[in-house]
């Protein structure tokens, strides 16, 4: 059993401990309380492992004693810090401390496992990204290997690696005295990009929106023309990735002037500051249907996420589709899947290798073994991957049903109110529509099937810049050809680009006439009247002459649906129309 330490509201974490003790994963349950600056503060030699390099910056920018440790700083410079006097403060990503201030220590401080400090920030992030990061969980050997260390989060995962045990570890758990739960809104809804939009239309500015997919992020982008209304806040790597694509507004360190619109990986900014001069509207969106690796975690990821602003939020909503064929295994049969692997693999590490030959097909087969990740080099096993791979599988169950969802966020420190919002285009549809691969033909299919479905639903009561808003401006010549000639023509010329195009522009043609010419026509053919082709074509030719437009091709029948309804026939072996219900003109 841990111990419990009680704090009261606005206190910080220096007001009720005088140092972090060792052997412990602290459980500080509030962001922003104060857990690294109690260690920086602290009256003994730390490194402090973060995450991420904002992170990082941020702390030295606040603490001028400490040494950041990242890309931009070298070994040499880690071992001149070290030769100066006073209590060494090392912040360093865990990168940074194998290739970096290790080897430093190695160097000109020889009892450095028994002299300094060393805390895990943010731990749970070991087991959540080591699964695309495995080289966050690399200074774990070095971690149990200091006499003097702890583990803390505001949302701890409990690792199950022996060590933990086998050391005695401790959890401590710092309990507020008050309550803390902040209040989040939960949107259920079947288009997450729509519900964005019309968030942002409400409230036009001061908005931060966290997505874990930089894809996505591009794709909202260019979806609601945000393009000069935002900034994207991502990894280096990240931000050079959107700059090839053409989006330049994209950074990884945070800027002085906030945009608008401001998107965040939210796993990338775990623990970075956010001192804003206003509080923020702040959007939480799990796509889980495109990107199913946006779908996070109420009790850890999305407490990180709201915990970046240090001043407080305007208010908090999550924006959720959900993905009920998503397979999402048990604790207890990705164990057995697990273990039936490991078995194999070890199996396969224990034989011995005779000769050169058999060393290297022996390496191959270990090599092309995907539970190779889940093994240390040692071959034995890696405890932080198990721990990612079911931290997923958890976390992808929330996501199937509604019920599960709600289910996590009664576990988080949040009050939460519920919605359901249900859009006339849905997620699975606009990543149809959007797919790169589909054909032209394909394409058209699917924009005129959306299309029909939202006439109908409306009643035909909907624009063509409603239905382009709601499809998407990607697609607004598809829209415009669909309203202007008609789904069913389209469809009759088998959805070829250059006869709808000729079809598109004949039609334009026809509306750009006077509405002189219209009451004319209305004079000279009577409505339910039948005519020969050849006699309303002849007609048509002679007033178009007298109104001095200029055909656009040949006068054919085109020319007299623009201004009746008609019913084609034939009579005495002559090819007849019927003239049915009159035509309005367009600008009337």
């Amino acid at each position: 059993m841990g111990q419990i330490i009680p704090i009261n509201l606005g206190q910080y974490l220096s007001d009720v401990l005088d140092q972090i003790p060792s052997n412990v994963l602290l459980n500080k349950q509030i962001t922003g309380c104060g857990a690294t600056t109690l260690e920086i503060n602290a009256p003994r030699h730390s490194i402090i492992i973060e995450p991420n390099v904002p992170v990082i910056r941020g702390k030295a920018e606040k603490h001028p004693h400490v040494l950041p440790v990242y890309e931009a700083i070298s070994m040499e410079q880690v071992v001149a810090y070290l030769q100066k006097e006073g209590w060494r403060k090392i912040v360093t990503t865990p990168e940074g401390f194998g290739s970096k201030v290790r080897p430093a220590l190695e160097k000109v401080w020889p009892n450095y496992q028994q002299d300094f400090f060393l805390l895990f920030d943010e731990c749970e992030k070991i087991i959540q990204d080591v699964g695309y990061r495995g080289d966050i969980a690399l200074p774990i050997d070095d971690f149990f290997a200091f006499s003097k260390k702890a583990m803390v989060s505001a949302t701890p995962i409990i690792p199950s690696d022996p060590r933990f045990r086998e050391q005695g570890f401790s959890v401590v758990k710092i309990q507020p005295t008050y309550d803390y739960k902040q209040h989040l809104n939960l949107c259920f809804t079947n288009n997450t990009v729509e519900v964005l939009d019309r968030f942002i239309a409400k409230h036009k500015e001061h908005i931060c929106v966290f997505i874990n997919s930089t894809d996505t992020i591009l794709r909202i982008i260019e979806r609601l023309h945000l393009e000069e209304r935002s900034q994207v806040y991502c990894s280096e790597k990240s931000v050079k990735k959107l700059r090839e694509k053409g989006y330049n507004r994209c950074y990884d360190i945070l800027q002085d002037q906030f945009a608008e619109i401001c998107f965040f990986t939210s796993r990338f900014y775990s623990a970075v500051d956010i001192e804003l001069p206003y509080k923020p509207y702040v959007v939480i969106l799990s796509e889980v249907i495109g990107a199913p690796f946006s779908a996070i975690d109420p009790a850890t990821e999305v407490v990180q996420a709201i915990g970046r602003f240090r001043k407080g939020t305007a208010s908090i909503c999550h924006i959720t589709n959900l993905a009920p064929k998503m397979v999402a295994l048990s604790k207890a049969d990705l164990t057995k899947r697990l273990e039936s692997h490991e078995k194999v693999y070890q199996q396969i590490y224990a034989l011995p290798a005779q000769n050169r030959n058999e060393f290297e097909a022996k390496k191959q087969a270990l090599q092309g073994m995907k539970h190779k990740i889940y093994m240390t080099p040692q071959g034995k096993r890696n405890y932080f991957m198990w721990d990612n791979a079911f931290d997923d599988e958890r976390i992808k169950a929330y996501y199937q049903t509604k019920e599960n969802l709600k289910w996590a966020y009664s576990k988080a420190p949040f009050h939460v109110k519920t919605y359901t919002k249900q859009c006339d285009l849905t997620d699975a549809e606009r990543f149809s529509l959007d797919s790169p691969s589909k054909s032209k033909t394909a394409l058209w299919r699917d924009v005129i099937r959306a299309a029909r479905k939202i006439y109908k639903k409306k009643g035909g009561q909907v624009t063509e810049e409603e239905m382009v808003k709601i499809i998407g401006e990607p697609y607004r010549d598809k829209i415009h050809s669909c309203f202007l000639i008609s789904a069913k023509e389209i469809e009759r010329l088998n959805y070829k680009e250059s006869a709808i195009k000729k079809a598109v522009q004949q039609k334009e043609h026809l509306l750009r006439v006077k509405s002189e010419l219209w009451d004319d026509v209305h004079r000279i053919f009577q409505q339910g009247k039948v005519e020969t082709v050849a006699q309303i074509n002849s007609t048509m030719k002679k007033l178009l002459d007298q109104h001095s437009i200029e055909p656009y091709g040949r006068v054919d029948k085109r020319y007299i649906e623009l201004f009746f309804k008609i019913r084609e026939g034939k009579r005495k072996g002559a090819r007849c129309i019927q003239l049915l219900n009159k035509r309005r003109h367009p600008k009337q």
